[in-house]
């Protein structure tokens, strides 16, 4: 099958993460723009990106499902993971079908339901697929792996940005709805292509032992640099196409066809990332993405214009798509993996508070703080992140090669 073997694998999560890419394309870019062209106010993209964030905390309570209990069903197919996976697939194609038919803003409050429902399927799919690396990925690969599944979300996120702009200009914002709708069929034959295990192994049994684990000092600290970076960096990736177009001025197909360079600055980031990682620990790509994250946001919020957007934009992809390396390949090596969807889903879940904080306070903001404060304000806030790592840093190592750098 074709998880069975490293090239397989690589392929496989980098479609998935792709799919993802995306429709997140959508979701990242265009949703709130979606709503302000209906003239939403910014109470309203306060309340729908803080709701939105709901389904992905409670992926600790669909990660827990996936782990302890095994689907057999006919259409769903068989398994720990990939029965889930279709399950969430089915929602966004659900979803999404309905959704192209509702106004944002005159029927807010049935659209926020539909989006929370679309934010279900996604949220099913993605937990399940992370706890299917977990489960197929041996941890000498755990670095490479992430980094397939970050090359892919940036692949679709980069081919579809730039299209859905140029798609809502030349028929309707409907059409991307449909377009959606499309990329949620494109994994189903793959998923066919993958068997699970009539049995797990023995040390993927699950456990609800294993989560005593979770007490521990150094996940404590862990959870607040989860919820410190997540809050600095999807704060800022909540409104930067808000800022590109409300602020600079940008069109539609302006923004799109920036964000798409941002998609392009995520995918050198994850490349560049997944390099360093073979030189590097953990611990010194930590130090140096933090830094760069607080040094672009400064960037933005100074020199940032209608010239330079598309430049600023990729600068930012880059450091989205290597926070985002340093963050999964920490929650990769503290996952048991007798709790392989339900503990990495509770890491996820900790880190969507940060965003959810993050993009509910910084969207929430936008009718009464100038951005270049908001920028710099989220600056400030991840330059915690630095005595955070240090003191993780000082924890005893896990058993997992890719923390610490290999020998020269």
């Amino acid at each position: 099958m074709i998880t069975h073997t490293r090239n397989g694998r690589l392929q496989f999560f980098g479609l998935i993460y792709f799919v993802q890419g995306a429709i997140m394309a959508y979701v990242l870019i265009f949703n709130n723009l979606y709503l302000r062209q209906y003239e939403a106010s910014a109470a309203q993209l306060s309340l729908l990106n803080g709701l939105l964030v709901i389904p992905f905390i409670l992926k600790i309570g669909i990660g827990l499902l996936s782990d302890q209990k095994r689907l057999s069903l006919p259409i769903l197919g068989s398994g720990h993971r990939l029965p889930y996976m279709t399950f969430g697939l089915m929602m966004i194609t659900l979803g999404g079908s309905v959704a192209a038919f509702i106004p944002p803003v005159a029927m807010y409050p049935l659209f926020l339901v539909v989006a929370l429902f679309i934010a279900f399927g996604l949220a099913f799919y993605d937990t399940t697929a992370d706890g299917l690396a977990v489960d197929v990925t041996p941890p000498d690969e755990h670095n490479m792996v992430q980094g397939a599944m970050l090359v892919g979300r940036a692949l679709g996120f980069v081919m579809m940005a730039a299209v859905y702009g140029r798609l809502i200009t030349a028929v309707n914002w409907q059409i991307v709805f449909w377009v959606v709708i499309a990329f949620s069929l494109l994994p189903h034959p793959w998923l066919r292509r993958v068997r699970e295990p009539a049995q797990r192994h023995a040390a993927q049994e699950f456990s609800w032992q294993a989560l005593r684990g979770l007490w521990r000092p150094e996940i404590g600290r862990f959870s607040l640099y989860a919820i410190v970076y997540s809050i600095a960096v999807y704060g800022t990736n909540a409104i930067i196409t808000l800022f590109a177009n409300e602020e600079l001025g940008g069109t539609i197909v302006q923004v799109g066809d920036a964000a798409a360079l941002g998609g392009l600055g995520m995918l050198m980031g994850g490349a560049v990332a997944m390099t360093a990682g073979r030189k590097l620990s953990i611990w010194n790509q930590g130090f140096a993405t933090a830094a760069l994250v607080s040094l672009s946001l400064v960037l933005i919020a100074f020199t940032a214009n209608l010239t330079n957007i598309a430049l600023m934009t990729m600068l930012w992809g880059f450091c989205l798509s290597a926070a985002d390396l340093v963050f999964l390949t920490l929650s990769m090596a503290k996952t048991d993996p007798r709790l392989g969807a339900g503990q990495f889903a509770i890491f996820m879940a900790i880190s969507n508070v940060g965003t959810g904080i993050g993009q509910a306070t910084t969207t929430g903001l936008i009718d009464t703080i100038p951005f270049y404060w908001i920028f710099l304000g989220l600056a400030a806030i991840n330059l915690l992140s630095f005595p955070i790592l240090q003191a993780m840093r000082g924890d005893t190592p896990l058993p997992l090669g890719a923390l610490e750098a290999p020998p020269a």
